[in-house]
């Protein structure tokens, strides 16, 4: 995981309230494009995949929460890397498709 990665996290736990562990976050790393990651990483993961974990999360830990998840996450990656919104979609993987580091 990288700083970026890191912030997110921190960002999306204070938003939702919520703890991520790290080995769930480490979970979710090890079951990612492994086979295919891009140059200098290990693995890979897609938006989506943060997303269902963060609303696993969120059920387990603040279930009262009414925040839309997706679009809570999508914006707090686009605070991360100053991304445009259009970029920071389902299907876009963190490193290869966003730059996180």
């Amino acid at each position: 995981m990288g700083l970026d990665f890191l912030d997110l996290n921190f960002r999306v736990e204070k938003r939702f309230r919520i703890r991520i562990p790290r080995e769930k976050a480490a979970e979710l790393f090890k079951n990612g494009n492994t086979s295919d990651p891009p140059p200098g990483c290990w693995t890979d993961i897609r938006v989506s995949d943060f997303v269902s974990l963060v609303e696993t999360l969120v059920a387990e830990q603040n279930p009262e929460c009414k925040l839309e998840i997706f679009e809570g996450v999508k914006q707090d990656i686009i605070e991360c890397l100053d991304l445009d919104e259009s970029e920071v979609t389902p299907e876009a993987w963190l490193y290869r498709d966003l730059g996180f580091w």
